[in-house]
């Protein structure tokens, strides 16, 4: 879609919302556009809070769409009654509005597949299926094998988070920018990856990044893998792992194209396959190795120093590290 049709499309759901019942056809507010399915044709609409809307008409009432939705977007089969009968649609309803553009883009995408010819429900799958594709730019050419590490590494534990609960993919804060790669309420969680079983050397990036949040606490997870051909941790296996114990698909596609990685099965992110060799889990507290802004003078780096990185090596931290008791307690207090 171009973005004039992404305006047209966009400008056809505000005149619903202003009219308060469109074309006054339905029961609930909808216009009819140019495009037809063959059974009537598509209808743009708005939910009852306005959200936007596709009605696409299909020939049989009752049948399930073969494509689920999620917690941003509601698919389903609808029927509502015509002057000459009732007429059957598959419905689609945005959930999240701070996803407006992408499904201005994905609705833009499903009328012009249906326009050459595509059947409804094929139409859907296939854009459903390419969605993660229209949420940002992907990289191009082969991907460092320490950067598909350390994707790895971070999806390891939300993976174990979401096994614990399904709606922890907002605490996957890294990749939006934020300090700490995950957060819920006062608790942090950094994840430093390494790609040998005998490493425990970390880099840390910022005077910041093991400033624990105010009043709350901050643990460090060093993940260790080892490069294996045939090892069970891929980005493509993980975000299929991910999907299976509920977590939302259109916001962990969003998280991963942030990183740059555009669509998670793509051969570049899944030619280094690892195997899990060990998890520890460190308490970073007051005397754990770390350089913090306060002990700076007024908590600031030194006059001309623009950034700061530096290594720590976790086999001088032992102290700090959890048993598997305190780990777990840890990601079931971070869950809760």
């Amino acid at each position: 879609m171009v973005k004039t049709e992404g305006a047209s499309l966009e400008r056809e759901w505000a005149e619903i919302r202003a009219s308060g019942r469109g074309d006054g056809v339905l029961e609930v507010p909808s216009r009819a556009t140019a495009v037809t399915t063959g059974y009537g044709n598509v209808r743009m609409a708005i939910g009852p809070r306005g959200e936007p809307r596709l009605l696409i008409p299909v020939g049989r009432p009752g049948a399930r769409s073969n494509v689920s939705g999620g917690r941003n977007l509601l698919i389903m089969r609808s029927s509502f009654r015509m002057a000459d009968g009732l007429e059957h649609f598959i419905d689609i309803t945005l959930r999240n509005s701070r996803l407006s553009p992408v499904f201005t883009e994905l609705v833009g995408e499903i009328m012009t597949r249906l326009e050459s010819g595509e059947a409804p429900e094929a139409a859907l799958q296939g854009t459903i299926r390419d969605f993660r594709n229209l949420l940002a730019k992907g990289p191009e050419g082969e991907i460092a094998p320490e950067a598909v590490a350390g994707l790895i590494g971070e999806l390891v534990i939300l993976e174990r988070l979401a096994g614990l609960r399904a709606d922890i993919i907002d605490s996957w804060t890294g990749p939006v920018g934020q300090r700490h790669d995950f957060r819920r309420r006062s608790i942090a969680i950094e994840v430093k990856t390494s790609s040998r079983s005998d490493a425990s050397r970390v880099t840390i990036h910022g005077s910041e990044q093991l400033l624990p949040p105010s009043g709350g606490s901050l643990n460090l997870v060093h993940v260790r893998l080892e490069p294996v051909a045939d090892g069970a941790l891929s980005v493509e296996s993980l975000h299929r792992a991910l999907v299976e114990h509920g977590v939302d698909e259109v916001v962990l596609d969003q998280r991963l194209a942030e990183l740059g990685c555009r669509d998670p099965e793509a051969e570049e992110w899944n030619a280094t396959r690892f195997a899990l060799e060990g998890l520890d889990v460190y308490d970073v507290s007051p005397g754990f190795p770390s350089i913090t802004p306060e002990i700076f003078p007024d908590g600031r780096l030194p006059t001309g120093i623009a950034s700061l990185s530096y290594e720590i090596d976790l086999s001088l931290a032992r102290a700090f590290l959890l048993d598997r008791g305190r780990e777990d307690a840890l990601f079931s207090d971070f869950t809760s």
